[in-house]
């Protein structure tokens, strides 16, 4: 089952998934390196919370590549959708957070971490409420996103956020109407 899907990524909530359509079993040595490029960002920004929770997700092995011919993927993909990353959860606890090739080749390593910050979103999520909606990915990313130093360099991540927000976010607080990037985008 889909859940909103937007430029960044989109949740999943599945029972199984299989080898030959999900995420492969680990990261290779250059993905990890790329992700741990990310957390130490996240140290440097300052953001302690989300340093800890990506090192412990990466220890656990939560981090997950998908692979070529992953069905979430491709299927976002046939509805128009970039995606970078989703989070697959039975419900309850999510059990992987899947990254897709672009993630590591098509970002900056300040968008791989807000990227990163936004499937932390909905990790935090599942564990507090058992579900998770793509609100809770764009708005844990646009509220750190300026401490963390996400730009318009920062390319279609940056653009996938502020659409998110358009798209996810505003529509149950209206209170984000009020930050000049988010109404600038909207009035575009």
């Amino acid at each position: 089952m889909f859940g909103g899907m937007g430029y960044l990524g989109y949740t999943v909530v599945a029972r199984a998934v299989s080898d030959d359509s999900g995420p492969r079993w680990s990261l290779t040595d250059t993905e990890a390196a790329q992700i741990k490029t990310s957390i130490g960002i996240l140290h440097k920004q300052g953001l302690s919370d989300d340093e800890r929770l990506a090192s412990t997700l990466l220890k656990s092995g939560i981090w997950k590549p998908a692979a070529q011919d992953d069905v979430y993927i491709k299927g976002a993909e046939s509805q128009g959708d970039t995606p970078f990353a989703y989070t697959i959860s039975d419900g309850h606890h999510p059990s992987a957070i899947v990254v897709a090739a672009r993630f590591f080749s098509d970002t900056t390593d300040t968008g791989r971490a807000a990227i990163m910050i936004h499937e932390m979103g909905h990790y935090r999520a599942y564990v507090a409420h058992g579900q998770s909606t793509e609100y809770d990915g764009y708005k844990a990313e646009y509220d750190k996103s300026k401490k963390l130093g996400l730009t318009e360099r920062d390319g279609l991540v940056y653009f996938g956020m502020l659409d998110g927000v358009e798209e996810y976010v505003v529509p149950i607080d209206k209170s984000y109407t009020k930050y000049p990037d988010v109404k600038a985008y909207i009035n575009q």
